[in-house]
């Protein structure tokens, strides 16, 4: 139990992060930065919904199961690498204002 509230705060403190940088940005980075944040918000749930499906059903439930393991953490991933290279792109071609 104390890991899975360790992970959720972790989940979390990624998601604050993602919508404070959300506010500021514009364009693909706003973007991926709205990608991060979904997902991380995402990890939790699924968790929940994964053990409220296998408790209700008494019988496993692999699909939320995926999405908390694999896929959450995944999007994070690609948010946050896709805000980057979305802020380097755009700084260099010169769309976004310095800041």
């Amino acid at each position: 139990m104390k890991v899975f509230l360790m992970l959720v705060g972790a989940a979390l403190v990624l998601a604050v992060a993602a919508f404070v940088l959300f506010r500021r940005a514009k364009g693909w980075t706003r973007f991926f930065l709205g990608v991060a944040a979904v997902s991380a918000c995402a990890f939790p749930l699924c968790a929940v919904l994964h053990n409220a499906a296998e408790a209700l059903l008494h019988a496993d439930e692999p699909v939320f199961f995926l999405a908390a393991v694999i896929g959450a953490p995944a999007g994070v991933v690609v948010g946050f690498v896709g805000a980057a290279i979305a802020r380097r792109f755009e700084k260099k071609m010169g769309t976004v204002p310095s800041s």
